[in-house]
């Protein structure tokens, strides 16, 4: 059996809503307007890339490319399984993360992404997770280039857990997001954001329908 409508619904908490008014720059009524449409024209909940760039098209008056680059952002940050697909909630929040947020928030989120049981830190299974992920987003341009990379990312991580072995390694979000900002190479690795300062993102409101 499917979520129930108010299921659905309550999956984009106000935290969220107050998030992606702030970096969309919407109103908090324009999100749920956003929120209702995204559920009509996906009402599995899935959202594939051809839908993103859809959605993007209609709310946004940027460039094809650009909007064709954001779409390929936020597949490439919350398609967790590589199959194309991401869900409502997170595609809001990929869009409002892709149109205007800083390089901390961007962080901050894929150091969630990595955290994959949500205890606040990363362990060695995570980031064994982290290298394939950025093995298959990047490898096959430059194998050589990536695997350097990847192990300069273990010996930086290595320090940061002062020397002890990767089993026992425990990396909190602030050593996580200091270390990639500090390093670009490192953050262009396990980061599909753009880490430059994003550009101004034009968005239209939409208009809720009347009852």
């Amino acid at each position: 059996m499917g979520s129930s409508a108010s299921q659905t619904s309550a999956e984009l908490s106000e935290d969220d809503i107050e998030f992606i008014s702030s970096k969309a720059k919407i109103d908090h009524e324009s999100v749920r307007v956003w929120y209702e449409k995204l559920k009509a024209a996906c009402p599995n909940g899935k959202i594939s890339k051809a839908d993103t760039v859809s959605f993007l098209r209609s709310i946004n008056s940027g460039k094809e490319e650009q909007i064709e680059k954001q779409a390929a952002d936020i597949h490439k940050a919350f398609d967790a399984n590589n199959d194309g697909i991401v869900d409502q909630r997170e595609f809001l929040i990929g869009f409002a993360l892709t149109s205007n947020g800083s390089i901390r928030e961007k962080l901050k989120y894929v150091f969630r992404t990595y955290d994959h049981d949500k205890d606040g830190v990363i362990n060695k299974k995570e980031i064994d997770r982290m290298v394939k992920i950025a093995m298959r987003l990047h490898a096959k341009d430059d194998p050589e280039n990536t695997a350097r990379i990847i192990e300069e990312l273990k010996r930086s991580l290595e320090h940061l857990n002062q020397g002890k072995d990767l089993d026992d390694i425990r990396i909190t979000s602030k050593e996580f997001i200091q270390l990639l900002i500090e390093n670009k190479e490192l953050c262009e690795l396990v980061s599909p954001f753009n880490i430059e300062q994003p550009r101004e993102v034009i968005v239209q409101q939409p208009h809720a329908q009347s009852k």
